[in-house]
C-alpha cells in the first residue's frame, strides 16, 4: 500500500523540445509572431519521437504545447501518434520574450543589440521590450510547479523550447548547460525528463534524442 501511495504521488514532466524548424535551420530569432513552423526534416524528427513514446510506458495523459509555431506543429504531430487530443496550448510555455530582436538574424542582434551572457546580466532584457532571464526563470518555474496540481501522480507532454528547458531546470534544480540558448542543446525533440515525488524535483533525462538515430 505503502509502494502504491508512493506511485500515485510521483508526477512526471516531459519536456520535449520542438522538431527542426526553418528559423532555427535561417538562424532567425523568431517567436510568436514571426516563426515559420517545421522544415520536412523536422516533420520526420517529431514522427520519430512519437513513434519512441508510443512505445515507452508509461504514456503521457495530457499533451500540451508552447503557443509558437513550431511548437504546436511538432505537438499535433504528437497528438495523432500517441491518439490524444488536440493539444493544450499552454501559453506561458513559450519561449523567452525576445523584445525588438524577433524576427532577425542572429548576426542582426549581435549588430543592433549586442551580445551578453544572460546569467550574468539576469536584469538585463534580451532586447528591448523583451524579457530578462529573471523574469524567463520565474515564468518557466510556475508553469511545471503549476503541472504538479493539474495532473498529480500522472505523466505530462509539454512541447517547449530549448531556451524553455533550461530555464527550468535553473528554476526547479538551481543548474545550466555551461552555454544558454544554443541550437544543439537539448537537441531537436529531446526529452527532458522532470521527477516531482511529492516533496522536490529531480532531473532523470537530459537531452534525450536517442529516437534521431534509431533505424526506421
Amino acid at each position: 500500500m505503502a509502494h502504491e501511495q508512493e506511485q500515485s504521488s510521483t508526477t512526471r514532466v516531459l519536456l520535449v523540445r520542438h522538431a527542426q524548424s526553418h528559423a532555427s535551420v535561417k538562424k532567425l530569432i523568431a517567436g510568436s509572431r514571426t516563426c515559420p513552423g517545421l522544415t520536412e526534416q523536422g516533420r520526420e524528427q517529431a514522427a520519430r519521437l512519437s513513434a519512441r513514446l508510443a512505445a515507452e510506458p508509461p504514456r503521457p495523459r495530457a499533451l500540451l504545447t508552447s503557443p509558437v509555431r513550431r511548437a504546436r506543429e511538432t505537438a499535433e504531430i504528437l497528438a495523432s501518434g500517441l491518439e490524444l487530443g488536440a493539444p493544450v496550448v499552454e501559453t506561458e510555455a513559450r519561449e523567452l520574450d525576445f523584445g525588438a530582436a524577433e524576427g532577425l538574424s542572429i548576426d542582426e542582434y549581435q549588430r543592433v543589440h549586442g551580445a551578453f551572457d544572460m546569467t550574468t546580466h539576469p536584469d538585463r532584457p534580451f532586447a528591448p521590450g523583451g524579457e530578462t532571464w529573471n523574469r524567463f526563470r520565474a515564468r518557466a518555474g510556475r508553469v511545471v510547479d503549476d503541472l504538479v496540481s493539474r495532473h498529480r501522480g500522472g505523466t505530462v507532454l509539454v512541447v517547449c523550447h530549448a531556451g524553455f528547458v533550461v530555464a527550468v531546470m535553473s528554476a526547479l534544480l538551481d543548474v545550466v548547460p555551461p552555454v544558454l540558448f544554443t541550437d544543439s542543446t537539448p537537441a531537436a525533440t529531446s526529452i527532458n525528463e522532470f521527477v516531482h515525488d511529492g516533496s522536490r524535483w529531480r532531473l532523470l533525462r537530459f537531452d534525450d534524442a536517442r529516437h534521431l538515430d534509431m533505424a526506421v
